[in-house]
């Protein structure tokens, strides 16, 4: 029986079936003596306890009681239970969930008060557990639990309380941030700054001796202080060659727009019928443009030069995570994804084929969406992360 303290209230898990210690205790009261003579001394026999089974110096005795309840693997240490409650919901959607469907699931929210903040789910499973009381008389060497609930229900958030031991001891196990794609809190190593990750990733496109000496340019964290510049690709590259014409058509496209989501770019040159494979287009992406591992940019391709974060009317660049419900993502998987257009996607007529995607505000045909973008800006930089409206 393993058991796990909260407060003043022990919930235990118990193996699949019942032990027999949990079976009415025979005769549990001395039978008083018939005769008036008087008697030797005997010790003081306990008075039996008021809840149905107990557990006194490791030994159990009685039956399970009746009644019911149900745990919350909580991910996290709230201050309180009361705050415990409200990242729930609060109390009256809790019960909502008690009395609605057996399969219906709690919603978490670490950040209750931020109406941007992730939720994470709890799928409900059977359990086995009990809930104990326990007391400590005055002079007792040992506590003594009383059983007063079965535990039938309990939730549980996937992954999100285990802990892995790693050669320096535990991961961290952090809340997502507010940029984050996923979910849940995620199991934290740390990494090589963003300059070592940069340069690594810049060592798998160079192919040519003069691109080795350009600077980082990918993965760039987002609080760096100066942007890399242009680079005179002109003066290595021979001119009116294949790869003259393909340098030309993607600096052509950044001069019409500092800021592109890479998809959209690569379908852009194919309408222009400009064909190149993923791997020269890494290579015509890098010579042209930077882009930022996290931020409102992240992970869109951007000019040479251009800093969005300086520029107020980089907002309308800005991306947008755009996340696919649960319960449509195994039809989208019987779809052909192959036929998409990232077009088709920013018109919003068709589903994306990922459960998440990034998306550019400027590129969504949403009337709505082109109007609140271009109000004007009240702030003149982005310096936490977005550039506000």
């Amino acid at each position: 029986m393993g058991c796990s303290a909260h407060s003043s209230v022990t919930a235990c898990d118990t193996a699949s079936s019942l032990p027999d210690c949990f079976r009415p205790s025979p005769n549990p009261m001395a039978t008083p003596p018939s005769s008036p003579a008087p008697a030797p001394s005997e010790p003081a026999t306990e008075s039996p306890s008021p809840y149905p089974s107990t557990i006194t110096d490791g030994a159990a005795s009685g039956t399970l009681p009746a009644a019911e309840a149900f745990a919350v693997h909580y991910p996290g240490y709230p201050s309180s239970p009361a705050r415990a409650a409200r990242t729930l919901g609060g109390l009256p959607a809790i019960a909502k969930v008690r009395s609605s469907d057996p399969g219906a699931r709690l919603e978490l929210r670490f950040r209750p008060e931020d109406p941007y903040c992730h939720q994470a789910f709890g799928e409900s499973r059977a359990s086995t557990g009990l809930v104990l009381r326990l007391s400590r008389r005055k002079g007792d060497a040992a506590p003594r639990a009383e059983v007063v609930a079965r535990v039938r229900t309990a939730y549980h958030f996937e992954d999100k309380t285990r802990h892995q031991e790693t050669d320096d001891g535990d991961v961290m196990m952090l809340v997502p941030p507010l940029f984050s794609v996923k979910d849940r809190p995620t199991k934290i190593a740390l990494l090589p700054s963003s300059n070592a990750v940069s340069k690594s990733m810049h060592r798998g496109v160079v192919q040519e001796r003069w691109e080795m000496k350009v600077g980082p340019t990918l993965a760039l964290p987002f609080n760096i202080q100066v942007v890399p510049g242009k680079i005179n690709w002109e003066d290595h590259v021979r001119k009116n060659s294949v790869d003259w014409d393909w340098q030309m058509a993607v600096c052509k496209l950044f001069e019409e727009r500092p800021v592109w989501p890479r998809q959209s770019l690569y379908e852009r040159l194919q309408d222009d019928v400009v064909h190149v494979s993923q791997n020269q287009f890494k290579r015509l992406l890098f010579r042209a443009g930077y882009y930022f591992s996290t931020g409102p940019f992240g992970k869109f391709w951007i000019r040479r030069g251009y800093d969005p974060r300086k520029d107020p009317d980089s907002r309308i660049y800005q991306r947008i995570d755009f996340r696919v419900p649960p319960e449509l993502r195994n039809l989208l998987r019987t779809k052909d994804s192959g036929s998409q257009k990232w077009a088709e996607m920013c018109k919003l007529e068709v589903m994306p084929s990922q459960s998440f995607i990034f998306l550019q505000l400027f590129e969504l045909k949403d009337d709505f969406i082109q109007e609140e973008i271009r109000k004007p800006s009240y702030q003149s930089i982005c310096s936490d992360g977005f550039l506000s409206q």
